[in-house]
């Protein structure tokens, strides 16, 4: 029988397009261990899915948030603060020791209230008690009050940012106070003392399920003048009459919260404060031993760390303790303060 020539390329051509189908199905056919691969990657992304979770945060002891309070809603935060200092950085930045350690006790309950989707607002009063050498002294601190409005909101790439303008008014005394010269009755400035803020905070889902929620502070106070008489919360002695420029003040903080469970945090903040001289015109009167008496003060500067634990009862509960204690600084005290809070919003 003949075969024309021309018809071979013809058939071989289409058996050629009926194999291609099976050709292709048997290379997408996977080997058992691939299949299983595959399998256990997936099942390790459902159980790294089931351990995520959203963070509850309380803290930390410092650093503030860049979170708005919503309209409607409200935090209390009670926080006590109980200090001793046993020494004080000089000039030099050496630590020198106290004749007499002094202590203080402090309370203070901030309430920060949602306004409206572009403000909040917080008030935050204030006592103290101090002691030194058999020698007591407090009252009320500087009311202070905050209003805050947002910069940008926190999302899923983007960090919140908040702006700041925080106001400390002087009902606490600051002059004609005690004349054996410890300043134990200073509980405030004298001074309207005004602080423009800038703060910025983000969580970060860094490693699984440990997510890490970071926040940064940086202000700037500036302080009416203050007219003083006798003892008072910059110095003075007997006589003393004239006029305090406090120094301006800039501080700089730097907080992160570690999420071990949703529960359990652990916290830390590194603070950093410096202020200008403060400068007196005016009749410094005398010590008690006839010597002129010293007001006002030169530069200062205080590096301190503050690690914290929290626990969180659930998104709107939780509570937060630890220490804060300098480390660092000039013409400033060395002291370590116990912090113990409560937090709850509603």
């Amino acid at each position: 029988m003949n075969i024309e020539p021309q018809k071979i390329p013809m058939r071989l051509f289409i058996l050629f397009l009926g194999l291609l189908p099976m050709i292709a199905w048997s290379q997408d056919q996977k080997s058992p261990e691939e299949i299983q691969k595959e399998l256990d990657a997936a099942e390790a992304k459902y159980k790294q899915a089931k351990e995520m979770f959203n963070p509850w945060y309380t803290g930390p002891l410092v650093t503030p948030s860049a979170s708005m309070m919503p309209p409607g809603y409200a935090n209390i935060q009670p926080y006590l603060f109980v200090t001793g200092s046993w020494a004080a950085y000089d000039s030099e930045r050496h630590v020198v020791s106290r004749k007499d350690n002094v202590y203080s006790l402090q309370v203070v309950p901030p309430m920060q209230i949602g306004i409206t989707n572009t403000m909040d607002f917080v008030f935050g009063p204030a006592a103290i008690v101090n002691w030194q050498g058999g020698h007591t002294g407090g009252g009320f601190n500087d009311l202070g009050t905050t209003i805050g409005f947002p910069i940008l909101r926190q999302t899923l790439y983007l960090p919140g940012m908040k702006f700041t303008i925080a106001e400390s008014f002087p009902t606490g005394k600051y002059q004609h106070l005690s004349t054996n010269g410890l300043g134990l009755n200073a509980t405030g400035s004298g001074a309207y003392a005004t602080t423009f803020g800038y703060a910025i905070s983000k969580v970060i889902w860094w490693t699984y399920p440990y997510p890490m929620n970071v926040r940064a502070f940086l202000g700037y106070t500036v302080s009416t003048d203050v007219h003083v008489e006798e003892f008072n919360a910059y110095g003075g002695g007997f006589g003393t009459k004239g006029k305090v420029s406090p120094g301006n003040r800039l501080t700089a903080d730097f907080g992160m919260e570690v999420s071990f469970t949703q529960r359990w945090v652990f916290a830390l903040d590194v603070v950093y404060t410096a202020t200008n001289r403060t400068k007196f015109h005016g009749n410094p009167g005398l010590n008690a031993d006839g010597t002129v008496a010293g007001v006002g003060g030169p530069y200062s500067d205080n590096l301190s760390l503050a690690p914290a634990i929290e626990y969180n009862w659930n998104e709107n509960l939780g509570i937060l303790w630890g220490v804060q204690f300098s480390v660092y600084g000039r013409n400033s005290s060395v002291f370590a303060t116990g912090q113990f809070s409560v937090v709850y919003t509603w």
